[in-house]
């Protein structure tokens, strides 16, 4: 990808919404532990498609590039008009780790997708939002690492370097009200007054009762509920988290392309557990939960920062809980109840899973388990898990058949013992 951005600008003078940590950001090459260039699939948008089959004569790998790039059957619009043919999910113009494309011919001939990326770009009510996306390992340093780096800013800007064909636009929001509602929800997580569980869940509470909601409405109706609920403690069940947090890891590698980086990690959780076919799951949430104790909790009080980076993180770069995707495949804001509450059991189900498998890695590095670690998990799980195409919807099926309404259930899919006094037991 590229160290900076050069191209067609996108419109004139704009306002701008980012976290502090998005101008940090510089692709760094070859260097990257994990290319972007591989395991997923390569949308082309149809004005670089057609920039291809003009070039004949270039050749990259020694093959011509318009031969690399085929008409996408499944295309909805412009944007994924064509795609590039796969070599074992690997980019065919990759190069050393470098994209052949832009060594050779410039930013300017790469498709939409590859020259905005990790950068997302949501227009809202005018407002460019600026984001970056945690399959990038760049990135997620930059986001999950630094205490301050979901500070948010927001500024004017003359011109963006930007095509006008990276932009997402998603609504017109010309009171604002869809950013007071986010900030709100925002600040709900930010609040460290009282554990991180009870934000999430008291987050639940405000979708239910904004959902159905337009959002002029649901900015008044959150003005009166800023504060945390009081709220029933579930007993904690890490046998119902295991097995339920298992069931959608395992049937999310085993229906597609899954990053070696992730597996990786599952692997250093098995391990930690001390996993074997004669493993019952009663021993295996016993060790489960001892890793919580004496060595992930001990990670999040050194590291408060890192979950909270996450979910902040997420909230905003998806236009949380309002973001939904059309037929078209095209994004609008959806205030249905049946999509705002996915949005947030959906939330709830990458949150989960990642401090699942965490809590089996610290099992194997105990004391050791680094930012380095947690940051390799986040990244590899978002390229593996946000970015599938069935996954979410799965989970959302899986839960409802399995649990029955999912939003009642949150606190028991992420509570452990150890996350509560002695006396809430």
């Amino acid at each position: 990808m590229a160290r900076a951005q050069h191209g067609t600008v996108a419109g004139d003078a704009r306002d701008v919404r980012q976290p502090g940590c998005f101008d940090d950001f510089h692709c760094i090459g070859a260097d990257c532990e994990d290319t972007c260039c591989a395991g997923w699939g390569v949308p082309v948008d149809r004005e670089t498609y057609e920039k291809y089959l003009n070039l004949s004569d270039h050749q990259i790998s020694g093959r011509p590039l318009n031969s690399l790039v085929q008409i996408n059957p499944s295309s909805t619009s412009d944007s994924d008009y064509a795609k590039l043919c796969l070599n074992d999910a690997t980019c065919p113009i990759l190069q050393g780790n470098l994209c052949g494309v832009q060594q050779t011919l410039g930013e300017a001939y790469l498709p939409d997708l590859c020259s905005k990326y990790p950068r997302i770009l949501n227009v809202i009510g005018g407002t460019v939002e600026r984001s970056l996306d945690l399959s990038c390992p760049e990135a997620a340093r930059l986001v999950l690492g630094d205490p301050d780096s979901m500070v948010f800013q927001e500024r004017v800007e003359e011109r963006l370097p930007y095509r006008a064909g990276a932009l997402n636009f998603i609504a017109s929001d010309p009171e604002h009200q869809l950013h007071q509602v986010r900030a709100v929800l925002i600040g709900l997580i930010k609040d460290r007054s009282v554990p991180l569980w009870q934000r999430i869940v008291s987050l639940g509470g405000a979708v239910d009762r904004i959902a159905d909601v337009d959002t002029a409405e649901a900015a008044a109706v959150l003005k009166g509920h800023m504060s945390h609920e009081t709220l029933p403690v579930p007993r904690p069940d890490s046998v119902f988290q295991l097995e339920t947090m298992l069931e959608l890891i395992v049937a999310r590698i085993g229906s597609d392309y899954t990053s070696p980086r992730f597996l990786a990690c599952y692997r250093d959780f098995m391990v930690g557990l001390d996993w074997t076919p004669e493993s019952s799951m009663e021993e295996l949430a016993a060790r489960y939960d001892r890793s919580s104790e004496r060595y992930f909790l001990r990670f999040v009080k050194r590291h408060e920062h890192f979950f909270e980076n996450f979910l902040i993180s997420y909230m905003f770069r998806t236009v949380f809980p309002y973001r939904s995707k059309l037929a078209g495949r095209k994004f609008a804001i959806d205030c249905s109840t049946e999509s705002m509450k996915h949005s947030f059991v959906l939330l709830v189900v990458h949150y989960a899973i990642i401090r699942t498998v965490l809590i089996g890695m610290a099992a194997l590095h105990k004391d050791n388990l680094s930012m380095q670690h947690a940051v390799m998990l986040v990244q590899s799980y978002s390229k593996a898990f946000l970015h599938s195409t069935a996954f979410e919807a799965s989970a959302v099926e899986y839960l409802n058949k399995t649990i029955g309404d999912p939003m009642r259930k949150v606190a028991e899919l992420i509570l452990s013992a150890h996350d509560l006094p002695v006396t809430a037991l």
